[in-house]
C-alpha cells in the first residue's frame, strides 16, 4: 500500500504527545503521508510532521471538522473515557469513513474483562462494535497496564494492591503471577505503526506490551524509592473474585474502585482482561526490527 494519511483527535490527552512523537520520530516517515492532521479546540503551530486542525466535536462543528478530514485513510482516537465524547467522535468517524480507525481503548481486554465485571467500560466495546458495522474497519489497540515513571505502578500502585496511606499492600492470587505492561512511548509507537498498516492486514484486535512484572516487584520497587515497608496480607483468587463481583454489583463503576477492579482482574489470571495467552507484538514491531521494547 502507499503512504497512509492520518488524522489524530485528542491530542491534548494523557497518549496525546507520545504518539506525536512516534509521527515525529523517524521511525514511520516512508509510511506516512505528511502533515498528519491533528484536531485541536486551541490554536497550535504547526510543523512540517504535524499539522493542527481547530475544531470542536460539537453538533455546530462536527459537520465542518469532518470536511475538513475527508479523505484520511485513518483515523486514531485518543479522547478521555468520557461516554459522550465517544457519541461524537463516532458521529465524526462515520462522516469521514476512513479506511481504518483507531479507537481510544489501550489498557484492558474489555471483551475479557466483561466476564468478571459486567459492563465495565463497555461504551467502548459498544462503540467500536457500532463503527464496524458502519463498515469501517476498527482496530482496539490493548496494552495492559500502563506503566509511567511519576504516576502509574510508580507512584500510583493501587491496582497492585498498596494502600499507601495505611502502608499495607494486599496481593490478590498470585503475587509472583507476571502480567504485561506498556510504557506510553512504546503505546505511541503501536499506535502509529498500526495506523500506517493495510488494513487489510489487521485483526480487529492488536494487544501489546513492553515488558512484563509481578505485583511484589512493582510493590518492592515502590519500597525502595519511598523508604516504606507494607505489611502483607494475601487474598485468594477466589475470595478475590468474590469480593470484587460483590462491589461491582452494589457500587457498580466508580472512579474510586477503578484501581481496586483492576487489582481483582490481575488476581484472576490469563484471558480476564489484564493478562493475554496471546500477542500481536510482533506484527507491529516484527523482531523489534522498528524499536526496542521498554523495560519496567
Amino acid at each position: 500500500m502507499g503512504k497512509a494519511s492520518i488524522a489524530i483527535i485528542g491530542t491534548s490527552g494523557f497518549l496525546g504527545q507520545p504518539v506525536i512523537n512516534a509521527i515525529e520520530s523517524g521511525i514511520f516517515d516512508d509510511k506516512i503521508a505528511f502533515p498528519v492532521k491533528a484536531v485541536t479546540r486551541t490554536k497550535k503551530t504547526s510543523t512540517d510532521k504535524v499539522q493542527y486542525v481547530q475544531g470542536a466535536l460539537d453538533e455546530s462543528g462536527i459537520d465542518a471538522l469532518a470536511a475538513e478530514l475527508k479523505g484520511i485513510d485513518t483515523i486514531i482516537s485518543l479522547v478521555g473515557g468520557n461516554p459522550d465524547l465517544y457519541v461524537s467522535v463516532e458521529k465524526l468517524v462515520k462522516l469521514v469513513k476512513p479506511q481504518l480507525y483507531i479507537p481510544s481503548q489501550f489498557g484492558t481486554e474489555i471483551d475479557k474483562s466483561a466476564k468478571i465485571f459486567p459492563g465495565l467500560l463497555g461504551f467502548k466495546q459498544e462503540h467500536s462494535k457500532n463503527l464496524r458495522s458502519a463498515g469501517i474497519k476498527v482496530v482496539d489497540i490493548v496494552t495492559g497496564l500502563f506503566a509511567v515513571p511519576g504516576a502509574f505502578l510508580y507512584e500510583l500502585v493501587g491496582a497492585v494492591g498498596v494502600d499507601t496511606e495505611n502502608k499495607t499492600v494486599t496481593y490478590r492470587g498470585n503475587a509472583d503471577d507476571k502480567f504485561p505492561v506498556s510504557k506510553v512511548d512504546d503505546i505511541g509507537r503501536v499506535v502509529v505503526a498500526v495506523a500506517v498498516s493495510d488494513p487489510a492486514s489487521l485483526p480487529d484486535k492488536v494487544r501489546t506490551y513492553s515488558d512484563v512484572v509481578t505485583q511484589r516487584q512493582v510493590v518492592e520497587r515502590y519500597e525502595q524509592t519511598h523508604n516504606v515497608k507494607f505489611a502483607v496480607k494475601n487474598i485468594s483468587a477466589s475470595d478475590s473474585l468474590k469480593e470484587g463481583q460483590d462491589k461491582w454489583n452494589s457500587a457498580g463503576f466508580k472512579l474510586e474502585l477503578f484501581f481496586f477492579y483492576l487489582n481483582v482482574l490481575l488476581s484472576q489470571g490469563t484471558d480476564n482482561g489484564l493478562i493475554f495467552s496471546k500477542d500481536e507484538r510482533d506484527l507491529v514491531n516484527p523482531h523489534e526490527s522498528l524499536w526496542k521494547w521498554s523495560k519496567f
